[in-house]
């Protein structure tokens, strides 16, 4: 398999080993019991635009109640939803449903 899954609470943290992950199965992995997917890229030797659209496309069709977030290192563009470490990403969830609650 080209990725790992490690679940606290109600995130799913999908470790990538390969760009090429077929994301169905992670969507199946995905259930009501999770709220928001981190996917850790930081293992991934290259990743490119395409890679990154598919990514976040995965996100935005999946988590819809939630957060999307992509840990990897490097500048992109601020289209993306990307932090460069674990903890960043859970401070990013955090100030997300912050921002829900206050809507």
């Amino acid at each position: 398999m080209s990725f790992t899954i490690e679940k606290k609470q109600d995130i799913l943290i999908v470790k990538l080993k390969e760009s090429s992950c077929d994301l169905s199965l992670v969507a199946q992995r995905f259930g009501p019991d999770f709220k928001h997917i981190i996917f850790d890229l930081l293992n991934l030797l290259s990743l490119n635009e395409s890679d990154l659209k598919n990514f976040t496309t995965f996100g935005k069709e999946n988590v819809t109640e939630g957060s999307f977030v992509i840990i990897l290192k490097g500048e992109f563009q601020e289209d993306y939803p990307i932090v460069p470490t674990l903890e960043e990403a859970f401070d990013f969830i955090e100030m997300e449903n912050i921002e829900r609650m206050l809507n």
